[in-house]
Order: C-alpha cells, then sequence, then structure tokens
C-alpha cells in the first residue's frame, strides 16, 4: 500500500474522514512515526544495509607554517601548495576535500611549545592553500602563541570514519573488498566491537596504524564541546530568500529550507521561508557570514518546496516534499578552482547569492526543478566510529546496519519494506486514533491485531536461519551424528 491506500484503509476501518487537509496531515503523521519507529526497533532483514565506507590514510601538510595574524582570524596553517601529489599518488585536493574537513591535525616542531598538540580541521581553502583548525578540548579558539612566521609538521589523521547519515544502529563492520583492500596492512576480517570504557581501559593508543581489529562508537566528537548541533538555522534570522533578474523559474509560491554544513556533517533543516517568484527573476539567497561568530567552514545549503508551480501548460504543480538544490552543481565559490565539490554549497563568508551565479543548473521550467533530487535522510547528526589502529591506506570498511527510511509524505510514496508488513502500521495507527477518539475498546482490539501481525513479521523477517534443524533426538552411535534440533514453541494456553 501506498500513503493515500494505508491513509484509506485508516479512514474505513474508523468510519471517519473528514475533507480536513490539518486532520489528514495529523493521520499522516501517525503513519509516519508508526512506521518509522518500528522499522528501526529490530534488526529486520528488510531495514538493514550493507555499503563500503572508504578510509584515508594519514596525511601531511606541506610545508607548513603558522604566524599570528593581525585580522580577527587567528587559526590557520599556512601551506604552500595544497593541490600537489602526494606520496600515494592520491590528489591532496581530493583527499582534503573528500575526506579531511573534521579530520585531526597534529601540529609538532613549533618553536612554542603551547602550539603543539592536537586540532581539528574546520576549513580547507584552496584559494589562499590555508587549513583553518579548531583546538580538540573544551577551549576550541586558536590564538598562536608566536607573532613571528613559525614552521612546523602537521600529521593529518583521518581519526573519526563518519557512517552513512541514515545509519540507525550498526550491526558489523570488516574488510571484505578483496579487490581493493589489497594486502600487507588491509587484511580481510571481521572488525569488532569495543566500549568505549573498555578502550579507556586497555589505553589504545590513537598514533597507532595499522590492520583495524576494533571499532568503537562516537556520536561525536569526543572532548569537543561544539559541534553541528548546536548550530540550528532559522527562517528570517539565518537567512531570508528573495529574487534577481535573472533566467527565470517557473512562476510561483515556493517554499525554502537551509542547514548547515560544518566538516563534512548537516545539521537539522531549517523552519520554511516562503517566497512568490514571477516575471524574468531567480531566488537569491541571503545568509549571514558565519566566519564572523569565530567558526571558519560553517557552509549552507538549501532544500526547496513546489508550494503552487505553474507549468509550461498552465496547470499547476504542488508537491509536499522539499528537494536538494545541491544534487545538481558543479562547484562551490569562491573557490572556483575546487571543482572536487560535485554539488552546491554556499560558503562561510557568502552573504548574498544568486542561483545562477554558481554555475548551477539553468532551471527554465518544471521539468528542470523535477531533476533535483528529494531530500535525504537527516536526523542532524552522524555516527562516528574510531578504528583502531588507524588503517595505514585506503580501505573500503564494509559496514552492515539498520538504516533510516524516508518519510511519507508523497500521497504514492510506498514503505521501505515488505507489502504483509503494512497491515501492523495501518493497525498500529487506528489503535492509536481510536485512543483519541476516546474509544478504549476498540484501541485495544486493534492494539491486540497489531500485536499477531508484528509476531507474524517477527517470525518471517526478524531471524534468518543459518542452518536446517531437524525434529527428532540426537541419535549416536554408529551414524554421523545430527547436532541440529527444531526450536520449538508451546501454543498460548
Amino acid at each position: 500500500m501506498n500513503l493515500v491506500e494505508m491513509r484509506n484503509m485508516v479512514a474505513s476501518i474508523l468510519d471517519y474522514d473528514p475533507d480536513v487537509q490539518s486532520y489528514r496531515d495529523e493521520i499522516t503523521r501517525y503513519i509516519n512515526e508508526t512506521y518509522r519507529n518500528w522499522f528501526v526497533s529490530r534488526p529486520y532483514e528488510f531495514a538493514q544495509k550493507t555499503v563500503d565506507v572508504y578510509s584515508m590514510p594519514d596525511a601531511t601538510c606541506p610545508d607548513a607554517t603558522i604566524t599570528s595574524s593581525a585580522t580577527e582570524v587567528r587559526n590557520w596553517i599556512q601551506c604552500s601548495a595544497l593541490d600537489k601529489t602526494d606520496a600515494t599518488e592520491v590528489g591532496f585536493v581530493n583527499r582534503f576535500r573528500n575526506a579531511h574537513e573534521g579530520s585531526i591535525i597534529v601540529i609538532t616542531g613549533a618553536d612554542s611549545n603551547e602550539n603543539n598538540g592536537t586540532y581539528i580541521i574546520d576549513k580547507i581553502d584552496f584559494g589562499t592553500n590555508r587549513v583553518y583548525v579548531s583546538k580538540l578540548s573544551s577551549t576550541p579558539q586558536v590564538d598562536w602563541a608566536s607573532a613571528s612566521l613559525n614552521s612546523i609538521s602537521g600529521a593529518v589523521q583521518q581519526r573519526f570514519l563518519t557512517l552513512p547519515a541514515d545509519c540507525n544502529d550498526i550491526l558489523g563492520v570488516s574488510i571484505r573488498n578483496v579487490t581493493e583492500a589489497g594486502s600487507g596492512t588491509n587484511a580481510l576480517g571481521r572488525i569488532y566491537n569495543l566500549t568505549r570504557r573498555r578502550d579507556e581501559e586497555l589505553d589504545l593508543r590513537f598514533d597507532l596504524q595499522g590492520t583495524p581489529t576494533e571499532y568503537i562508537v562516537y556520536d561525536g566528537y569526543p572532548e569537543h564541546t561544539i559541534d553541528i548541533d548546536q548550530f540550528v538555522p532559522r527562517a528570517g534570522k539565518d537567512f531570508t530568500v528573495d529574487t534577481t533578474a535573472g533566467t527565470a523559474w517557473p512562476a510561483g509560491t515556493y517554499e525554502f529550507k537551509m542547514s548547515y554544513v560544518w566538516r563534512g556533517i548537516e545539521s537539522q533543516l531549517s523552519d520554511a521561508w516562503e517566497t512568490t517568484i514571477s516575471g524574468a527573476v531567480i531566488p537569491r539567497f541571503n545568509t549571514n557570514d558565519t566566519t564572523k561568530q569565530g567558526f571558519q567552514g560553517l557552509r549552507k545549503k538549501f532544500y526547496v518546496r513546489l508550494k503552487a508551480i505553474t507549468g509550461k501548460d498552465g496547470s499547476t504543480y504542488e508537491e509536499t516534499f522539499f528537494r536538494d538544490l545541491s544534487s545538481n552543481v558543479t562547484k562551490v565559490t569562491p573557490n572556483t578552482g575546487a571543482s572536487q565539490y560535485t554539488f552546491w554549497l554556499i560558503d562561510d563568508d557568502e552573504t548574498v547569492t544568486s542561483w545562477s551565479q554558481n554555475g548551477n543548473l539553468a532551471v527554465t521550467g518544471v521539468d528542470d526543478l523535477f531533476r533535483f533530487a528529494r531530500q535525504s535522510v537527516n536526523a542532524g547528526y552522524r555516527k562516528r566510529i574510531r578504528l583502531y589502529p588507524r588503517p595505514g591506506s585506503t580501505t573500503p570498511m564494509e559496514v552492515r546496519y539498520i538504516y533510516t527510511p524516508h518519510g511519507l509524505s508523497d500521497d504514492y510514496d510506498k514503505p521501505a519494506c515488505p507489502d504483509d508488513t503494512h497491515r501492523y502500521i495501518v493497525y498500529r495507527v487506528c489503535s492509536e486514533v481510536f485512543m483519541k477518539h476516546n474509544n478504549p475498546d476498540m484501541a485495544d482490539h486493534y492494539d491486540r491485531k497489531a500485536e499477531k501481525e508484528l509476531l507474524k513479521i517477527d517470525n518471517k523477517y526478524l531471524t534468518q536461519r543459518s542452518a536446517y534443524y531437524i525434529k527428532e533426538n540426537y541419535i549416536s552411535g554408529p551414524l554421523r551424528v545430527k547436532p541440529y534440533q527444531t526450536l520449538t514453541k508451546l501454543p498460548d494456553a
């Protein structure tokens, strides 16, 4: 069943379907809450994903220097050539842009011992060859102690591996990709989970490289008091959207939402800002200069919803979901040479950004807007793991996890689970709605029906047999021993 069919089934059972949009939205909310909470509650076969998450080897910041600055910003490391090719023949630009914003950099060799230590990379700026950092401590602000130019050594470590945005619970981590894993320090095999308490008791070293044997789960950067969840964008305060002259977007009413992206992690979305477009105009995004907040690399990302758009044939298009404006862009400004960015982000210090100025996809009709992907799963945070030891080269880490499914927003969206599980969602929603309508007897009836459906689902999809079980006693003697027995469950009395 799709969303509208599930909503109609709920209305048929309740014998109540008022033509009120707010009530239908409430039923949709009940369906989504029931669906997503149940989906991630158990390791069902259909609720699991297996993907390769690539680790990155250590890198060095070439010819690095630090110096105090006359400006307000005093937290950068100057590198002579960020686009050079390193010894592993992997472009320095690619490695830093794709993996090392958010990585750890350990500084040694500074004239002043106060400058040595562990830092976290906030931003890589290829326009100025600067690496902006924060201290990995409860006092992240950086102000270099030496007033003169000081050569240093900067060792970059991907100490924390960020998992996919839809990862809800990790089920397994291993190295199984024979083609890419290679040999030597990337031995194939399972990597075992280690609790953070046990990690502390064993005092596992951060600087050790080799074949990973354990992983430790993190939901945030340790010891660091500032993370992406502390930046909550708000319409009208952190951004507004108006229009300016340009290649015309289709006329109509749009809603825009913004998120922050920092160290490769995306924040929660803001509330919506409504804009009407008419005539030969394009949207213009007015945002704050986030560098004035004392942080570098806090970029801005936008989403759009077609609330009521006029098509070429004069018909009106309406959508209930948001589309990701970053899914069809080739570069980020002001660093126009950094074409490794394959999506559109507004840089941290940009305050006025028109849609056309960054080489975006030209939007001249509704069909162009349909090319943008729908908003992906975003919980406002990302799970991370620390591998011990750190891999010595690029390694595909196979991660199996329970994923968070997309919400059902369009009428024709279907749950990411088999059809024979949809009745459970409907019955559970009916139980909730009957209770809201002060009908506890019917609420209890459909709660019991939902439990029966859940038992069927658990029996069918919750476990996978690794061997055949034979219903008989163990046999001993000259015949081969049959080691398996059927696991049975007595019927309810």
